[in-house]
């Protein structure tokens, strides 16, 4: 008997340990994080959500158990070791420590500094990509009208504004500067990873459609700004509702303000003030206004609360034209709220096509995310329960048992 209760004590610490595991690494947008690719319907982002390479923060098996890793939230993220083991298995692109096709052997932070250690033969153990960091995402779209499209990048290490590295993307071969530019004024410190997004005009659709979009970046400098990226997220038909996030700022009063990574341009107010709505992770703004030089700004916008003010200060002088949108068709649905000059509506708002799963009469288990809820509770649960009732009869009647026994 007590052989039985030791084994089903083992049992029910077993079915804990697998539920607190499944909780801490899985979630209903994203699915299970250590997956190498993943492919969602009708999440509450996207009607289709595609992930390529897994979330670890670059290969770090202690992000997520020990320093909390979490790129969904923007909080101050966990900073990981560097240069982390290669991992054969891990997609094209991503998880590796890349300088550009245009390295010219400078080191500039410790990322280049380690890939010279790489390129002269003395480090075979660590996980390194030559050239252009190159990403392919392949999934079926041939039942869905693509309608709206976001693309995210958990980049890591990129010091664009540091170091005056210059990136270029390319999505299917045809160049995407709207997603450069938001590359191209970041600063990220320490060995840490967070996400950027970038709405993906109309005529990039039809790359959209083909089910294979594959995404170049590349650094054409060779000034040594070694970077890297966790994980790409590809949103089609995306929901509003990802625009969790909100942070204002101040420039030159009646400034045009555009977040990066879009078309959506709004007007400061007369004292200069502005605010966006946007994704969380990291953010930048760019400032413009007729006799003055253009300025950028960026930071990281929270899910929750807001921990950046941009402060986007312009001098006199002549600006350079912004980039013309009207080439890759349009981004965005309208650039700001009920004429407020001040305030901005998401790029694309009103015209997704999301299906939220809590929709459609099956509720998501909050524990494990995937199961069904009998009853409206998680099958761990209801296999926990049963464990405890076990164990409970099992006792009384071992001491109903003993108790008969000790009369005799």
């Amino acid at each position: 008997m007590k052989k039985l209760l030791s084994i089903l004590l083992t049992g029910l610490l077993i079915l804990s340990c697998m539920a607190l595991g499944v909780s801490a690494y899985s979630d209903p947008a994203n699915g299970d994080w250590s997956q190498k690719s993943v492919v969602l319907k009708n999440t509450s982002e996207a009607e289709l959500s595609v992930r390529v390479g897994d979330i670890d923060a670059c290969n770090d098996e202690n992000a997520i158990s020990d320093g909390g890793y979490d790129p969904f939230t923007a909080k101050s993220q966990y900073a990981h070791g560097y240069p982390w083991a290669k991992d054969d298995s891990d997609p094209a692109g991503t998880d590796r420590i890349f300088v550009g096709s245009k390295w010219s052997g400078e080191s500039n932070d410790g990322y280049s500094s380690n890939y010279s250690y790489y390129k002269s033969g003395d480090d075979t153990e660590n996980a390194y990509g030559d050239g252009a960091l190159k990403l392919v995402m392949e999934y079926d779209v041939s039942d869905i009208t693509v309608k709206n499209v976001i693309l995210q990048l958990c980049i890591d290490d990129f010091q664009a504004t540091s170091t005056d590295s210059n990136f270029t993307v390319t999505l299917n071969g045809k160049d995407a500067p709207f997603i450069a530019e938001l590359l191209n004024h970041t600063d990220q410190t320490g060995p840490t990873a967070y996400i950027v997004s970038a709405i993906i005009p109309s005529g990039f659709f039809d790359a959209v459609r083909s089910g294979k979009l594959t995404v170049v970046i590349d650094e054409t400098t060779g000034v040594g700004d070694g970077y890297a990226i966790d994980f790409a997220k590809l949103l089609i038909n995306y929901n509003d509702k990802v625009f969790t996030g909100k942070f204002s700022g101040t420039t030159e009063p009646g400034a045009t303000v555009r977040l990066l990574g879009t078309s959506t341009t709004v007007t400061a107010s007369s004292t200069g003030g502005f605010t966006f709505n946007a994704i969380p992770g990291i953010n930048a703004v760019r400032a413009s206004k007729n006799g003055f030089v253009e300025n950028y700004d960026s930071g990281i916008v929270l899910s929750s609360g807001t921990e950046w003010e941009a402060n986007v200060s312009l001098d006199e002088g002549k600006g350079s034209p912004d980039i013309d949108f009207s080439q890759f068709g349009v981004t965005s649905g309208e650039e700001n709220n009920n004429g407020d000059p001040s305030t901005s509506t998401p790029a694309g708002n009103g015209t997704g096509t999301q299906n939220d799963p809590s929709n459609t009469g099956k509720k998501t288990c909050p524990i494990c995310h995937f199961c069904s809820q009998p009853l409206g509770l998680c099958i761990f649960i209801w296999l926990l329960i049963i464990l405890v009732v076990i164990i409970i009869i099992v006792i009384i009647i071992v001491a109903v048992r003993k108790k008969r026994k000790d009369k005799k």
